[in-house]
């Protein structure tokens, strides 16, 4: 992938590559910087007083960058080098963010028709100046794009071999660059994209990160399961909290599935420890059996490694090959099943603007964009049913049994169909012929079935034990009910019902808890018959 410029008389296309940033920013009057070894400041930020670079740093992977820079005399003393000398900062933002068009702008010319469509079709308009004794800033350049830009962020930067930090000029947002050397182009792209921006320590006006090593794409590997299990576990630990504490076997059980899973590590290139793991699964979506989804499970990078282009690496790569996979309709963060986490918990800080820039959208209370779901956990003696003494009509309950079977999955794929449950019908189909049906509690209605669910307890030996952790995980004597079905017209009727089925049959098998998963917009009626919350969870996928 490289980063192509456009001469200000064509309209090609240009691409692409991707670093990792972390966004920071300080107000002047002391501003962020970058020095060169002798401390001479390489580019500042002067002024952002809308925010301008908070919102390039949480662009979406789509979203187009547009880069206006001047057609400028080159550094170099060689007369053949014919070279524009702002290809370095389009290549350096480039690498952190993968859509870049760059278009020069001469002098006498100014923006032209050509440069006016660009700005149409951009998201984020980046203007340069190169700024010296004989070329003043052309304040006229900026108005024109300020005007047909529609209000669009419009970021200034200014190079210019004395940087004046007591009048900057008159934009929003400016970034000042020492010159437009590719030292002071880097900086200044760093400083665009917030990378290792630091409080200022003591007096000096140096600013530093804490990681001196600059992002880069890392080798991937497949994880080899002897070797890396121990370190992936302590990873594992180090990244969630107490809550998702998981032993070594549990661990293995859930990333060992042959045929649908497959796992990624970074390593340290001196000692082979692991930087950085990805889990990957894929799993039906429905009854079909060719639909299917793509799960990044989990995505975990050691603290002390980050903002080095590890969670990147792993991240592209684990896409790429999830992609090549015939029959993918749907990429999640999190996962179905093996359902180790149902998306990025709350409880855990993540760098949104980094998932939002790769396609992600984890802030918006709808469907696959960040809507809030609930792992759920009842205490029998809290449990506050009340059966309606005056239904419409008596709705009963019982456990399956094989005969049902055929009627439970034409059920199930229905309603999975027509709510967008994938991934249900698969939890049902692996009970079919085994000893576990009695396991799934049916709901009737006028002699109609009408409602399902599927209970499990630590050690009933099904499918679904292994593939729910957490109830197993909090106690020996939680069981679960998950993949609940209801006919939306019954819902009202039979929902508590089903559920007190549920608790009466774990009860009968010696559990005093009951564990939810997966619990979206019905929350708040599982809270008022005495569900306490136990995980809350983005839901957060994608379909392709």
């Amino acid at each position: 992938m490289s980063n192509q410029r456009h001469d200000a008389s064509a309209a090609e296309e240009t691409d692409e590559m991707d670093i990792d940033p972390e966004a920071t920013s300080l107000p002047p009057p002391r501003p962020p910087a970058f020095l060169d070894p002798n401390r001479h400041s390489l580019a500042i930020i002067s002024r952002d007083l809308p925010d301008w670079l908070g919102y390039i740093r949480a662009l979406q992977e789509t979203d187009v960058i547009i880069l206006l820079t001047p057609v400028v005399i080159p550094i170099s003393q060689d007369p053949t080098d014919t070279s524009d000398p702002f290809e370095p900062f389009g290549r350096a933002l480039a690498k952190r963010h993968p859509r870049v068009r760059h278009v020069p702008y001469t002098r006498r010319n100014g923006i032209t028709s050509t440069h006016l469509g660009f700005i149409k079709r951009g998201h984020v308009i980046v203007l340069c100046f190169a700024v010296s004794p004989d070329r003043p800033l052309q304040l006229e350049i900026a108005d024109i794009t300020f005007v047909v830009s529609d209000n669009k962020p419009c970021i200034i930067i200014i190079c210019n071999n004395t940087i004046d930090t007591s009048n900057p000029g008159p934009f929003p947002t400016i970034v000042q660059a020492a010159g437009y050397s590719p030292p002071a182009l880097e900086a200044a792209a760093a400083l665009v994209f917030g990378e290792n921006l630091q409080p200022q320590a003591g007096g000096s006006g140096e600013f530093s990160g804490s990681n001196t090593q600059q992002p880069r794409l890392w080798p991937v590997e497949q994880w080899n399961e002897a070797r890396d299990l121990s370190q992936v576990l302590d990873l594992w630990t180090d990244c969630v909290t107490s809550r998702f504490a998981l032993d070594q076997q549990t661990l293995a059980s859930l990333l060992r599935r042959p045929g649908y899973a497959k796992h990624y590590v970074v390593r340290d290139s001196g000692n082979g420890d692991i930087l950085g793991f990805c889990a990957t699964y894929l799993s039906y979506a429905d009854q079909e059996g060719e639909r299917l989804i793509a799960s990044v499970a989990f995505l975990f990078v050691q603290p002390a490694n980050r903002q080095q282009g590890i969670g990147l690496s792993l991240h592209s790569h684990a896409l790429s090959e999830l992609k090549k996979t015939r029959g993918v309709v749907r990429l999640q963060l999190g996962s179905t099943f093996p359902r180790i986490l149902y998306g990025p918990p709350l409880d855990i800080l993540l760098n949104d603007a980094w998932f939002h820039r790769r396609g992600w959208q984890l802030n918006r209370e709808l469907p696959g964009q960040g809507g809030t779901v609930h792992d759920l956990i009842l205490t029998f003696p809290e449990w506050r049913y009340k059966e309606d003494l005056f239904p419409p009509t008596t709705p009963s309950y019982r456990p399956c049994t094989q005969a049902d079977m055929s009627q439970v999955l034409e059920l199930v794929a229905k309603i999975c169909f027509e709510q967008a449950k994938m991934g249900w019908f698969d939890q049902y189909l692996s009970l079919m012929n085994g000893p576990n049906v009695k396991d799934v509690i049916l709901g009737f209605a006028d002699n109609a079935m009408v409602a399902t669910a599927l209970t499990y307890t630590p050690s009933c030996g099904s499918q679904i034990s292994s593939n729910l952790p957490w109830a197993g995980q909090i106690g020996n004597d939680v069981g679960g009910v998950t993949c609940i079905c209801v006919h939306p017209n019954m819902r009202d009727l039979v929902m508590g019902g089903l559920l007190d089925a549920c608790v009466e049959t774990l009860h009968n098998q010696g559990m005093k808890r009951m564990f939810a998963d997966g619990v979206g917009d019905e929350a708040d009626g599982f809270l008022k018959l005495g569900f306490r919350k136990w995980a809350q969870y983005r839901d957060v996928w994608k379909d392709t």
